[in-house]
């Protein structure tokens, strides 16, 4: 889910300064807030629109209409995938390929690129649902503390 905030000049030039010296995007330093903010307790790990229940064997996730059910001890890598489903480079495509594709096998949940984010998609629906990359860490947060 895309917005767009409108901001003073000056503090999208702050902000974009930011950005340069700690060699990210604008993005991702707001990430980098908001998460700041989750860990001083100010506002839930939660992600809007996405529910993350723990049930006696699994995770389950219901994001718009897309449902999934992730086994309790695969809600670890699922949350991995999750995490890491940015950095890999072209070179990696072959070793993201496997990564994705295991544990989906795994998990019942696909995990695929789409542009600048991914797409959960769960195998028993087909539904999908958009995550941009920076969320997509969070979220993985989400999950991993549940399956706990």
């Amino acid at each position: 889910m895309s917005n767009h905030i409108r901001l003073p000049g000056e503090r999208v030039e702050q902000l974009r300064m930011i950005a340069e010296a700690k060699s990210k995007t604008i993005s991702e330093v707001i990430g980098d807030y908001v998460r700041s903010e989750i860990e001083a307790g100010t506002i839930p790990a939660s992600i809007p629109g996405v529910d993350v229940s723990k049930s006696e064997d699994g995770v389950k996730i219901v994001a718009g209409d897309m449902e999934a059910f992730i086994p309790l001890g695969e809600g670890p890598t699922v949350a991995e995938v999750l995490a890491s489903a940015g950095s890999f480079t072209a070179k990696d495509a072959e070793r993201k390929k496997l990564w994705i594709e295991g544990a989906a096998a795994l998990s019942g949940i696909k995990v695929k690129r789409a542009g600048n984010g991914l797409k959960l998609v769960s195998l028993f629906t087909g539904k999908e649902y958009p995550l941009n990359l920076d969320v997509a860490t969070d979220l993985a947060n989400v999950i991993e503390e549940a399956a706990k």
